[in-house]
Formats: C-alpha cells, sequence, structure tokens
C-alpha cells in the first residue's frame, strides 16, 4: 500500500507530535486531522503508547516503523500472544505485536540496545 513518495523530508514537511497516545486520541479532531495527513508514523521506544501506534496504523493502513520497549505486563494484563500466553517479556511483546496484523515485518537497527524494528 501507500501513495507516492512525497519527496525527502524537509522541517516543512514533518511534523514531530509530542503528545498522550491512546485510541481515543485519534477520535479527537486533532487526531483525525492526523489521520487525513500522516504518511508515516515512528515510534522510537514509545514506552506505554507503543500499542496504539500499531493500532493506529493498522486501522488506518498507515505505514508505520516502531522500536518496542518496555512490555509492561502490569498495565496491560490483556495482551495475549497469538498461542494465548501472557505478555510478559520482551519476545512476547514482539510476537503479539507481530499478530496485529500479516504484513507487519521486522529488522534490526545497526545500534546496540533495543535495536528491533517493526513496521508495515
Amino acid at each position: 500500500g501507500g501513495g507516492p513518495c512525497r519527496g525527502p523530508v524537509t522541517p516543512q514537511n514533518f511534523r514531530h507530535i509530542q503528545q498522550y497516545v491512546s485510541n481515543e486520541f485519534w477520535e479527537t479532531e486533532e487526531g483525525r486531522a492526523l489521520t487525513q495527513e500522516a504518511d508515516l508514523v515512528v515510534g522510537m521506544l514509545p514506552d506505554q503508547a507503543t500499542e496504539y501506534i500499531f493500532d493506529y496504523a493498522v486501522k488506518y493502513r498507515k505505514k508505520f516503523a516502531c522500536l518496542p520497549c518496555c512490555v509492561f505486563p502490569a498495565l496491560f494484563p490483556f495482551r495475549r500472544t497469538p498461542s494465548g500466553s501472557p505478555v510478559n517479556v520482551y519476545s512476547e511483546l514482539v510476537e503479539y505485536l507481530q499478530g496485529k496484523d500479516p504484513a507487519i515485518k521486522s529488522t534490526y537497527l545497526n545500534f546496540i540496545g533495543r535495536n528491533k524494528v517493526l513496521y508495515m
């Protein structure tokens, strides 16, 4: 999916949003406006917002790249891997997130630390 490339990223066509993100946010006026204009969503170790980035990208069929980091099993006890196991460790979080859409792929970035990026 996705449309034609709009050219290189410049300060004029790049917008950094520092915002509390939840599924409810995308229903607000600001969230709906972002849904219309965003070509790509990037999450760099977004902690509790990780799942919302995936949900948004899948729902609105947006390209995204996200480096998940912390699992937060106590905050998200409902999370289950595709096989039904609770999500308690990083590998299970990755499995859970990739289970949201078969088009989600993964690779590694060239730096030390949590460098696995999931993208669509």
